[in-house]
Protein backbone atom coordinates (compact mmCIF):
# COMPACT_ATOMS: atom_id res chain seq x y z
CA UNK A 1 0.00 0.00 0.00
CA UNK A 2 1.34 3.34 -0.84
CA UNK A 3 2.24 5.41 2.17
CA UNK A 4 0.66 9.04 2.53
CA UNK A 5 2.55 12.03 0.74
CA UNK A 6 3.63 14.73 2.88
CA UNK A 7 3.79 17.92 1.23
CA UNK A 8 6.22 20.66 2.96
CA UNK A 9 6.87 24.33 2.84
CA UNK A 10 10.13 24.36 0.46
CA UNK A 11 13.03 26.00 1.69
CA UNK A 12 13.06 28.50 -0.86
CA UNK A 13 14.67 31.17 1.01
CA UNK A 14 16.73 30.92 3.33
CA UNK A 15 15.45 34.85 5.20
CA UNK A 16 11.83 33.49 5.82
CA UNK A 17 11.74 31.34 8.70
CA UNK A 18 7.71 31.15 8.63
CA UNK A 19 5.38 31.85 5.43
CA UNK A 20 1.90 32.06 5.23
CA UNK A 21 -0.88 30.23 3.55
CA UNK A 22 -2.30 32.51 0.97
CA UNK A 23 -5.31 30.99 -0.48
CA UNK A 24 -6.06 26.72 -0.87
CA UNK A 25 -6.89 25.98 -4.69
CA UNK A 26 -9.07 23.24 -3.34
CA UNK A 27 -10.90 21.71 -0.64
CA UNK A 28 -9.97 19.35 2.06
CA UNK A 29 -11.08 16.03 0.92
CA UNK A 30 -10.84 16.61 -2.64
CA UNK A 31 -9.09 14.14 -4.87
CA UNK A 32 -6.55 15.90 -6.61
CA UNK A 33 -3.97 14.97 -9.79
CA UNK A 34 -0.43 14.85 -10.01
CA UNK A 35 1.44 18.66 -10.44
CA UNK A 36 -2.22 19.96 -9.78
CA UNK A 37 -1.73 24.02 -8.41
CA UNK A 38 -3.18 23.24 -4.66
CA UNK A 39 -2.16 25.96 -2.63
CA UNK A 40 -0.49 29.45 -2.58
CA UNK A 41 1.77 30.56 -0.17
CA UNK A 42 3.25 34.66 0.27
CA UNK A 43 7.09 34.04 1.99
CA UNK A 44 8.68 38.18 2.44
CA UNK A 45 9.99 39.20 -0.94
CA UNK A 46 7.13 37.14 -3.33
CA UNK A 47 4.30 33.99 -3.95
CA UNK A 48 5.22 30.30 -4.52
CA UNK A 49 2.39 28.16 -5.75
CA UNK A 50 2.34 24.60 -3.98
CA UNK A 51 1.80 21.40 -6.35
CA UNK A 52 0.23 18.33 -5.61
CA UNK A 53 3.39 15.63 -5.70
CA UNK A 54 1.16 12.83 -6.44
CA UNK A 55 -2.43 11.55 -7.35
CA UNK A 56 -4.71 11.20 -4.58
CA UNK A 57 -6.84 13.18 -1.90
CA UNK A 58 -5.79 16.33 -0.07
CA UNK A 59 -6.03 16.89 3.59
CA UNK A 60 -4.96 20.26 4.88
CA UNK A 61 -2.82 20.72 7.91
CA UNK A 62 -2.90 24.52 7.86
CA UNK A 63 -5.68 26.66 7.54
CA UNK A 64 -5.15 30.20 5.21
CA UNK A 65 -3.54 32.67 6.98
CA UNK A 66 -1.70 30.48 9.16
CA UNK A 67 1.83 31.22 9.77
CA UNK A 68 3.60 27.76 9.40
CA UNK A 69 7.53 27.16 9.39
CA UNK A 70 9.41 26.69 6.55
CA UNK A 71 9.88 23.16 6.10
CA UNK A 72 6.52 21.83 7.83
CA UNK A 73 4.53 19.88 6.49
CA UNK A 74 1.12 21.80 5.31
CA UNK A 75 -1.39 19.26 3.76
CA UNK A 76 -0.90 15.46 2.98
CA UNK A 77 -1.84 13.67 0.01
CA UNK A 78 -3.22 9.93 0.41
CA UNK A 79 -3.48 7.66 -2.54
CA UNK A 80 -7.30 6.62 -3.78
CA UNK A 81 -6.76 3.18 -2.23
CA UNK A 82 -6.13 4.68 1.26
CA UNK A 83 -8.94 7.24 0.73
CA UNK A 84 -11.38 5.04 0.30
CA UNK A 85 -10.07 2.68 3.36
CA UNK A 86 -10.14 5.07 5.51
CA UNK A 87 -13.58 7.17 4.24
CA UNK A 88 -15.76 5.38 6.86
CA UNK A 89 -14.03 6.00 9.80
CA UNK A 90 -13.21 9.64 8.83
CA UNK A 91 -16.75 10.21 9.01
CA UNK A 92 -17.04 9.26 12.47
CA UNK A 93 -16.07 11.68 15.18
CA UNK A 94 -13.73 10.15 18.20
CA UNK A 95 -16.47 10.88 20.61
CA UNK A 96 -18.91 9.04 18.87
CA UNK A 97 -16.86 5.46 18.64
CA UNK A 98 -16.88 5.31 22.22
CA UNK A 99 -20.82 5.90 22.79
CA UNK A 100 -23.84 4.22 21.26
CA UNK A 101 -25.22 6.01 18.50
CA UNK A 102 -28.47 7.53 19.01
CA UNK A 103 -31.44 7.60 16.09
CA UNK A 104 -30.46 10.32 13.61
CA UNK A 105 -33.86 11.43 13.53
CA UNK A 106 -34.62 12.65 16.92
CA UNK A 107 -31.67 14.95 17.01
CA UNK A 108 -30.71 18.53 16.49
CA UNK A 109 -28.35 19.65 13.43
CA UNK A 110 -24.60 19.81 14.90
CA UNK A 111 -24.08 22.82 16.54
CA UNK A 112 -20.63 24.80 16.17
CA UNK A 113 -18.56 27.14 18.84
CA UNK A 114 -17.76 30.08 16.98
CA UNK A 115 -13.91 29.25 16.53
CA UNK A 116 -15.13 25.68 15.22
CA UNK A 117 -17.13 27.32 12.61
CA UNK A 118 -14.76 29.67 11.27
CA UNK A 119 -12.24 26.66 11.38
CA UNK A 120 -14.18 24.47 9.50
CA UNK A 121 -14.53 27.40 6.73
CA UNK A 122 -10.56 27.68 6.74
CA UNK A 123 -10.45 23.98 6.26
CA UNK A 124 -13.22 23.30 3.86
CA UNK A 125 -14.72 20.95 6.34
CA UNK A 126 -18.32 20.40 5.91
CA UNK A 127 -20.33 21.27 9.19
CA UNK A 128 -22.79 17.60 7.89
CA UNK A 129 -19.81 15.72 8.49
CA UNK A 130 -20.23 15.77 11.95
CA UNK A 131 -23.05 13.65 13.95
CA UNK A 132 -26.27 15.48 15.06
CA UNK A 133 -26.67 16.67 18.16
CA UNK A 134 -23.80 16.84 19.02
CA UNK A 135 -21.81 20.21 20.21
CA UNK A 136 -18.67 20.88 17.98
CA UNK A 137 -15.47 22.43 19.07
CA UNK A 138 -12.37 24.05 17.28
CA UNK A 139 -10.34 20.76 18.63
CA UNK A 140 -12.67 18.35 16.92
CA UNK A 141 -12.38 20.62 13.28
CA UNK A 142 -8.48 20.16 13.38
CA UNK A 143 -9.15 16.56 14.29
CA UNK A 144 -11.34 16.39 11.05
CA UNK A 145 -9.13 17.91 8.94
CA UNK A 146 -6.19 15.47 10.35
CA UNK A 147 -4.01 18.04 12.30
CA UNK A 148 -3.23 18.25 15.99
CA UNK A 149 -5.42 20.35 18.63
CA UNK A 150 -3.37 23.37 19.98
CA UNK A 151 -1.77 23.61 23.37
CA UNK A 152 -4.37 24.09 26.01
CA UNK A 153 -4.48 27.80 26.82
CA UNK A 154 -2.78 28.25 22.96
CA UNK A 155 -3.80 31.24 20.96
CA UNK A 156 -5.60 29.54 17.62
CA UNK A 157 -3.19 29.95 15.09
CA UNK A 158 -6.46 30.91 12.71
CA UNK A 159 -7.71 33.60 14.87
CA UNK A 160 -7.22 36.83 14.28
CA UNK A 161 -6.25 40.21 15.92
CA UNK A 162 -9.31 41.93 18.54
CA UNK A 163 -10.39 44.38 16.47
CA UNK A 164 -12.67 45.58 19.33
CA UNK A 165 -10.09 45.68 21.86
CA UNK A 166 -7.79 47.66 19.61
CA UNK A 167 -4.77 45.38 20.24
CA UNK A 168 -2.39 44.64 17.79
CA UNK A 169 -1.15 40.64 16.85
CA UNK A 170 1.08 39.28 18.58
CA UNK A 171 4.27 38.03 16.45
CA UNK A 172 6.55 38.04 19.29
CA UNK A 173 8.41 41.43 19.01
CA UNK A 174 8.45 43.68 21.44
CA UNK A 175 5.56 45.51 22.18
CA UNK A 176 4.85 49.42 21.78
CA UNK A 177 1.89 51.46 23.51
CA UNK A 178 0.51 53.80 21.69
CA UNK A 179 -0.19 57.55 23.16
CA UNK A 180 -2.95 57.42 26.32
CA UNK A 181 -6.09 58.55 25.25
CA UNK A 182 -5.95 59.02 21.27
CA UNK A 183 -7.63 56.58 19.22
CA UNK A 184 -5.69 54.13 17.27
CA UNK A 185 -6.50 52.25 13.89
CA UNK A 186 -4.73 49.15 13.14
CA UNK A 187 -3.01 48.37 9.89
CA UNK A 188 -1.37 44.79 9.46
CA UNK A 189 1.76 45.17 8.19
CA UNK A 190 3.04 43.06 5.19
CA UNK A 191 5.09 40.36 5.77
CA UNK A 192 8.26 42.15 3.85
CA UNK A 193 8.04 44.69 5.93
CA UNK A 194 7.73 42.23 9.31
CA UNK A 195 11.07 40.10 7.84
CA UNK A 196 12.88 43.68 7.20
CA UNK A 197 11.90 44.58 10.43
CA UNK A 198 13.49 41.33 11.70
CA UNK A 199 16.55 40.70 9.40
CA UNK A 200 17.82 45.20 10.09
CA UNK A 201 16.78 44.35 14.22
CA UNK A 202 18.94 41.48 14.28
CA UNK A 203 21.74 43.53 12.30
CA UNK A 204 21.37 46.53 14.44
CA UNK A 205 21.88 44.29 17.36
CA UNK A 206 24.37 41.83 16.65
CA UNK A 207 26.54 45.14 15.33
CA UNK A 208 28.18 47.81 16.73
CA UNK A 209 27.05 50.61 13.98
CA UNK A 210 29.51 53.06 12.67
CA UNK A 211 29.79 55.28 9.76
CA UNK A 212 31.81 57.57 7.76
CA UNK A 213 30.93 59.80 4.86
CA UNK A 214 33.05 61.14 1.67
CA UNK A 215 31.89 63.62 -1.30
CA UNK A 216 32.90 62.24 -4.34
CA UNK A 217 33.64 65.37 -7.26
CA UNK A 218 32.17 63.06 -9.84
CA UNK A 219 30.88 65.97 -12.30
CA UNK A 220 28.97 64.60 -15.41
CA UNK A 221 29.34 61.28 -14.14
CA UNK A 222 25.61 60.47 -15.47
CA UNK A 223 26.85 61.59 -19.09
CA UNK A 224 29.69 58.82 -18.08
CA UNK A 225 27.12 56.77 -17.51
CA UNK A 226 24.40 57.36 -20.63
CA UNK A 227 27.37 56.88 -23.16
CA UNK A 228 28.07 53.29 -21.47
CA UNK A 229 24.06 52.68 -22.32
CA UNK A 230 23.29 52.30 -18.71
CA UNK A 231 20.82 54.84 -18.11
CA UNK A 232 18.51 52.16 -17.22
CA UNK A 233 20.44 51.49 -13.98
CA UNK A 234 22.27 54.81 -13.39
CA UNK A 235 25.11 55.19 -11.40
CA UNK A 236 24.29 52.23 -9.76
CA UNK A 237 26.06 49.61 -11.39
CA UNK A 238 29.20 51.72 -11.69
CA UNK A 239 29.07 51.41 -7.95
CA UNK A 240 27.92 47.77 -7.84
CA UNK A 241 31.24 47.01 -9.91
CA UNK A 242 33.40 49.00 -8.10
CA UNK A 243 32.17 48.03 -4.75
CA UNK A 244 32.25 44.12 -5.37
CA UNK A 245 36.39 44.38 -6.26
CA UNK A 246 37.16 47.15 -3.71
CA UNK A 247 35.78 44.45 -1.25
CA UNK A 248 38.41 42.12 -2.08
CA UNK A 249 40.94 44.65 -0.95
CA UNK A 250 38.98 45.07 1.84
CA UNK A 251 37.48 41.54 3.39
CA UNK A 252 36.00 43.08 6.74
CA UNK A 253 33.46 44.58 5.18
CA UNK A 254 32.85 41.75 3.06
CA UNK A 255 31.96 39.87 6.55
CA UNK A 256 29.99 39.17 9.76
CA UNK A 257 30.97 39.25 13.04
CA UNK A 258 30.08 36.03 15.46
CA UNK A 259 30.78 35.99 19.37
CA UNK A 260 34.68 37.35 19.46
CA UNK A 261 35.54 36.26 15.43
CA UNK A 262 35.29 37.62 11.45
CA UNK A 263 33.72 35.41 9.64
CA UNK A 264 34.96 36.40 5.95
CA UNK A 265 32.87 35.36 2.99
CA UNK A 266 34.59 33.58 -0.01
CA UNK A 267 31.88 35.07 -2.41
CA UNK A 268 31.22 38.81 -3.48
CA UNK A 269 27.37 38.81 -3.76
CA UNK A 270 26.21 42.50 -3.74
CA UNK A 271 22.28 43.17 -2.81
CA UNK A 272 20.94 46.61 -4.52
CA UNK A 273 17.69 48.33 -2.74
CA UNK A 274 14.97 48.71 -5.43
CA UNK A 275 12.31 50.84 -4.43
CA UNK A 276 9.77 51.57 -7.10
CA UNK A 277 6.36 52.24 -5.21
CA UNK A 278 5.99 48.74 -4.96
CA UNK A 279 8.01 48.05 -1.63
CA UNK A 280 11.54 47.81 -0.79
CA UNK A 281 13.35 44.65 -2.14
CA UNK A 282 16.81 43.95 -2.39
CA UNK A 283 17.75 41.32 -5.29
CA UNK A 284 21.29 40.22 -5.54
CA UNK A 285 23.92 40.15 -8.04
CA UNK A 286 25.97 37.14 -7.07
CA UNK A 287 29.69 36.70 -7.89
CA UNK A 288 29.98 40.59 -8.82
CA UNK A 289 33.59 40.61 -8.42
CA UNK A 290 34.07 38.25 -11.16
CA UNK A 291 31.69 40.44 -13.55
CA UNK A 292 31.98 42.86 -16.28
CA UNK A 293 30.33 46.36 -15.94
CA UNK A 294 28.01 45.08 -18.66
CA UNK A 295 27.21 41.88 -17.10
CA UNK A 296 26.60 43.53 -13.88
CA UNK A 297 24.18 46.19 -15.41
CA UNK A 298 22.43 43.18 -17.89
CA UNK A 299 21.84 41.55 -14.42
CA UNK A 300 20.22 44.58 -12.87
CA UNK A 301 18.15 45.40 -15.67
CA UNK A 302 16.62 42.17 -15.59
CA UNK A 303 16.14 42.78 -11.84
CA UNK A 304 14.07 45.67 -12.80
CA UNK A 305 12.11 44.15 -15.53
CA UNK A 306 11.21 41.46 -12.75
CA UNK A 307 10.21 43.96 -9.86
CA UNK A 308 8.09 46.10 -12.53
CA UNK A 309 6.65 42.59 -13.33
CA UNK A 310 6.02 41.31 -10.47
CA UNK A 311 8.50 38.53 -11.39
CA UNK A 312 11.19 38.36 -9.25
CA UNK A 313 11.86 34.49 -7.24
CA UNK A 314 12.96 33.93 -3.82
CA UNK A 315 16.08 33.43 -5.69
CA UNK A 316 16.84 36.33 -6.65
CA UNK A 317 17.04 37.76 -2.79
CA UNK A 318 19.92 34.82 -1.77
CA UNK A 319 23.33 35.07 -0.71
CA UNK A 320 23.86 39.07 -0.03
CA UNK A 321 26.79 39.76 1.40
CA UNK A 322 27.09 43.51 1.18
CA UNK A 323 24.55 45.90 0.21
CA UNK A 324 24.18 49.05 -1.65
CA UNK A 325 21.95 51.85 -1.05
CA UNK A 326 21.16 54.24 -3.80
CA UNK A 327 19.12 57.49 -3.24
CA UNK A 328 21.23 59.64 -5.47
CA UNK A 329 18.56 59.96 -8.39
CA UNK A 330 16.16 60.30 -5.83
CA UNK A 331 14.89 64.10 -5.74
CA UNK A 332 18.87 65.05 -4.72
CA UNK A 333 18.52 63.32 -1.28
CA UNK A 334 22.56 63.86 0.01
CA UNK A 335 22.88 62.23 2.74
CA UNK A 336 21.27 58.98 4.72
CA UNK A 337 21.99 56.42 7.44
CA UNK A 338 21.75 53.01 5.60
CA UNK A 339 21.49 50.33 8.02
CA UNK A 340 23.52 47.18 8.61
CA UNK A 341 21.34 44.21 7.52
CA UNK A 342 21.76 40.52 9.46
CA UNK A 343 24.60 38.45 8.21
CA UNK A 344 26.34 41.78 6.92
CA UNK A 345 29.22 44.07 8.41
CA UNK A 346 28.80 47.00 5.80
CA UNK A 347 26.17 48.68 3.34
CA UNK A 348 26.77 51.90 1.22
CA UNK A 349 24.62 54.72 1.14
CA UNK A 350 24.73 56.91 -1.76
CA UNK A 351 23.22 60.30 -2.04
CA UNK A 352 23.56 63.69 -4.02
CA UNK A 353 24.05 66.89 -3.92
CA UNK A 354 21.13 68.38 -6.42
CA UNK A 355 18.70 66.89 -8.70
CA UNK A 356 19.41 64.26 -10.70
CA UNK A 357 20.13 65.77 -14.24
CA UNK A 358 22.62 68.35 -12.88
CA UNK A 359 24.07 66.45 -9.39
CA UNK A 360 27.80 67.06 -9.57
CA UNK A 361 28.80 65.50 -6.14
CA UNK A 362 27.81 62.30 -4.69
CA UNK A 363 27.74 61.49 -1.05
CA UNK A 364 29.02 58.16 -0.01
CA UNK A 365 27.74 57.26 3.74
CA UNK A 366 29.78 53.59 4.86
CA UNK A 367 27.74 52.13 7.52
CA UNK A 368 30.14 49.42 8.97
CA UNK A 369 30.10 46.88 12.26
CA UNK A 370 33.04 48.50 14.39
CA UNK A 371 34.04 44.99 15.61
CA UNK A 372 35.70 44.35 12.59
CA UNK A 373 36.88 47.49 11.24
CA UNK A 374 37.31 51.52 12.33
CA UNK A 375 36.94 54.21 11.11
CA UNK A 376 39.87 54.48 9.29
CA UNK A 377 39.74 51.42 6.87
CA UNK A 378 35.76 52.80 6.37
CA UNK A 379 37.90 55.78 4.78
CA UNK A 380 40.10 54.23 3.04
CA UNK A 381 37.45 52.17 1.16
CA UNK A 382 35.81 55.07 0.34
CA UNK A 383 38.48 57.21 -1.04
CA UNK A 384 39.43 54.49 -3.13
CA UNK A 385 35.89 53.84 -4.30
CA UNK A 386 35.38 57.80 -5.08
CA UNK A 387 39.23 57.94 -6.86
CA UNK A 388 37.60 55.09 -9.19
CA UNK A 389 34.27 56.94 -10.07
CA UNK A 390 35.64 60.01 -10.22
CA UNK A 391 38.18 58.55 -13.12
CA UNK A 392 34.99 57.35 -14.89
CA UNK A 393 33.36 60.83 -14.59
CA UNK A 394 36.86 62.16 -16.30
CA UNK A 395 35.47 60.47 -19.62
CA UNK A 396 32.40 62.58 -20.33
CA UNK A 397 34.23 62.83 -23.90
CA UNK A 398 35.09 59.31 -24.46
CA UNK A 399 32.82 57.67 -26.97
CA UNK A 400 31.40 54.29 -26.08
CA UNK A 401 32.67 51.27 -26.82
CA UNK A 402 31.89 51.13 -30.56
CA UNK A 403 33.32 54.09 -31.17
CA UNK A 404 37.04 54.07 -28.82
CA UNK A 405 39.45 55.99 -30.04
CA UNK A 406 41.95 54.02 -28.44
CA UNK A 407 42.91 51.11 -26.13
CA UNK A 408 40.56 50.68 -22.94
CA UNK A 409 39.46 48.13 -20.29
CA UNK A 410 36.90 45.64 -21.59
CA UNK A 411 35.90 44.72 -17.74
CA UNK A 412 35.70 48.44 -16.27
CA UNK A 413 35.45 50.99 -19.57
CA UNK A 414 38.41 52.98 -18.67
CA UNK A 415 40.88 54.17 -20.81
CA UNK A 416 44.26 55.08 -20.63
CA UNK A 417 44.21 58.64 -19.21
CA UNK A 418 41.50 57.45 -16.60
CA UNK A 419 43.63 54.39 -15.51
CA UNK A 420 47.16 56.68 -15.49
CA UNK A 421 45.09 58.95 -12.88
CA UNK A 422 44.11 55.62 -10.37
CA UNK A 423 47.74 54.64 -11.41
CA UNK A 424 46.90 51.70 -13.16
CA UNK A 425 48.10 50.52 -16.87
CA UNK A 426 46.96 48.18 -19.69
CA UNK A 427 47.46 44.88 -20.62
CA UNK A 428 46.92 42.62 -23.26
CA UNK A 429 44.27 40.35 -23.22
CA UNK A 430 43.07 36.90 -24.80
CA UNK A 431 40.70 36.28 -22.09
CA UNK A 432 38.69 38.30 -22.30
CA UNK A 433 39.73 39.41 -25.77
CA UNK A 434 41.30 43.05 -25.65
CA UNK A 435 42.93 44.86 -22.73
CA UNK A 436 42.64 44.47 -19.51
CA UNK A 437 43.78 47.48 -16.76
CA UNK A 438 45.78 45.93 -13.82
CA UNK A 439 43.26 46.83 -11.13
CA UNK A 440 40.75 44.18 -13.17
CA UNK A 441 44.00 41.93 -13.07
CA UNK A 442 44.59 41.67 -9.48
CA UNK A 443 41.04 41.26 -8.60
CA UNK A 444 40.18 44.66 -7.20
Amino acid sequence: MAETIKVTIPHETVNDETVRILSWKVASGSLVEKEQFICEVETSKSVIEIHAPDTGMVQYTAAVGDEVPVGSIICEIISEMQAEMQKEPMSVSFATELEPKAPVTDLPAARFTPLARKAAADYGIDPAAFPPGTLVRSSDVLLKAGRAAPRIGARPEWSTPNQDSGTAKDDGQSRNSPVVGVPVDWVELPRRKKLEARILSVGQATAIPSSVTLICRAANLRDRVDKLELSAIGITALVVFEVARLLQKYPMFNAFHDRGRMGQYREVNIGWAIDGGQGLVVPVVRHADRKSLGEIASIMEQHIEGYVGNSLTPADFLYGTFTVSDLSGDGGVSFFQPLISQGQSAILGVGSDMAPETGKSLYLTLAFDHQLAEGRSGAQFLRDLSGRLEAHAALESTPTNSTHSGLFCVLCQRDETALKKIQAILVKSELPLGSVCSLCLAGY
